[in-house]
């Protein structure tokens, strides 16, 4: 049998190609029936075995429908978001801009959709939602508190030295926006009504978790990132407290078992104690039964410091 020759490499390293760009690439449609080549959908091949990602997959049918872009969970995984636990497309999400028609494509769930200058934006000279419009498109399967938990990762300020960024994904006036810009879309009451309780300086969804914790026990909502002495920026940060009766809170998660960071924690703790303050630090466990414990204590301190 004739050894079937090879793919061109930039074929090959897009993943996912189509019929046009294989011949485009001089490939004859004979060779995409040989053995090595998986047909994934009508028009569209992969190397066999290869299993190429969900956003690989979008990324081929942008490429080759014009107005279409990457959307909802695979445009949040295009642009690294951290998504919520309980998203699990069964394929790529894309959509495409009214009124052109969807892909006909069982490899893809496609959507038909409006949108305005600054929701969708390239990646590498692919389109895709930006993480605002991300957060907005998935607002029809997230319950609010899961959109609480997003729109804290969103708008959130990154530490540049250990996440290579200084701006957020979003911002808490994007998040606004986009919804005042379609008040039809499926789930944007639920949106609206997250967007009463997104707050900048949530680090994780625990501390998120921790905050509604407060909130819903019908306690005053806490100040994020608290720092000791607000005018020095060397100042020890709890995650969250209340400043005027001098209460600190902490969720010391994994990050939090090495002992470079015990003994920056230990230190926090002393300063906080040391200025007359009172820290509460929470942990896993105390996450397990939704922070009830904790919610009692500073109950407690806030009831004694009336």
């Amino acid at each position: 049998m004739r050894t079937a020759s090879a793919l061109p490499p930039a074929l090959v390293g897009l993943g996912v190609f189509s019929l046009t760009e294989a011949v485009l690439a001089d490939v004859s449609p004979e060779r995409l029936r040989r053995s090595d080549i998986e047909r994934l959908a009508q028009g569209f091949y992969a190397l066999r075995d290869s299993e190429p990602d969900h956003v690989t997959i979008a990324t081929a049918v942008c490429r080759n429908y014009a107005n279409t872009w990457m959307s909802g969970p695979t445009g949040g995984m295009a642009r690294g978001l951290t998504l919520p636990e309980s998203i699990a497309p069964a394929r790529p999400e894309v959509s495409r801009q009214r009124p052109g028609n969807l892909p006909r494509l069982a490899l893809v769930t496609g959507h038909r959709a409006q949108v305005k200058l600054g929701e969708v934006s390239r990646i590498e000279k692919i389109p895709a939602s930006t993480p605002a419009r991300v957060w907005l498109e998935l607002a029809r399967s997230l319950t609010v508190r899961e959109l609480i938990e997003f729109g804290d990762h969103l708008v959130r300020i990154p530490r540049k030295a250990y996440e290579g960024r200084e701006e957020p994904f979003a911002t808490i006036a994007d998040l606004t926006r986009f919804t005042s810009w379609h008040p039809r879309m499926t789930g944007v009451d639920r949106a609206r009504d997250a967007l009463q309780l997104i707050r900048v300086g949530a680090d994780s969804v625990k501390e998120t978790h921790l905050r509604l914790a407060l909130v819903e026990a019908g306690l005053p909502e806490p100040e994020l990132q608290v720092k000791l002495d607000p005018e020095d920026p060397h100042s020890p940060v709890a995650d969250q407290g209340y400043r005027r009766p001098r209460i600190a809170i902490d969720y010391d998660g994994a990050t939090h078992l090495t002992a470079e960071q015990q003994s920056r924690d230990i230190r926090r703790s002393r300063a906080f104690t040391l200025a007359g303050w009172r820290h509460v630090t929470a942990n896993r466990d105390d996450a397990a039964e939704g922070f009830r414990t904790v919610v009692g204590v500073v109950r407690s301190l806030l009831a004694g410091s009336v």
